[in-house]
């Protein structure tokens, strides 16, 4: 049995590893997003035509919160909003061309944070680590 608790472990690791990704994209990022930001972007690139409610139930944040970040967004031009033509009351959310650069320029940043972050690792610990989250991942989602 670990000697720490799991949600405290992975806890701190999160932690650490916002505050490094927020300096990264701080450092690094041709268009500043907070990590949040970043992390709605995604969302919405994954899947087109998102509605404001979905997002808010997804990311567990209330609606207000959400249309900020989406207001930050559409007006560095990453997102852009449409009349949801069988709901007129609901704009639709998709990424813009500049949106899918910032991502992939994000990923990127991400991608080398990981490198260094895993360099030195033997290939088999950290592909352990990853089946290990997944199966956690999966766990939590039956409880």
């Amino acid at each position: 049995m670990p000697k720490e608790l799991l949600g405290t472990t992975i806890g701190k690791l999160r932690n650490k590893l916002h505050r490094l990704m927020k300096q990264r994209y701080a450092a690094e990022a041709s268009i500043k997003l907070t990590v949040e930001e970043f992390i709605l972007l995604t969302m919405i690139r994954a899947k087109t035509d998102q509605i404001l409610q979905n997002i808010a139930i997804a990311t567990g944040q209330n609606k207000s919160v959400v249309m900020r970040m989406i207001d930050s967004l559409e007006k560095k031009g990453l997102v852009k909003r449409t009349v949801n033509p069988e709901d007129r009351r609901e704009n639709l959310l998709s990424t813009t061309d500049m949106g899918e650069q910032v991502v992939a320029e994000y990923h990127k940043i991400e991608k080398k944070l990981s490198y260094e972050l895993l360099k030195g690792i033997p290939d088999e610990k950290v592909e352990v680590f990853f089946e290990v989250v997944e199966e956690i991942s999966r766990r939590t989602n039956s409880l």
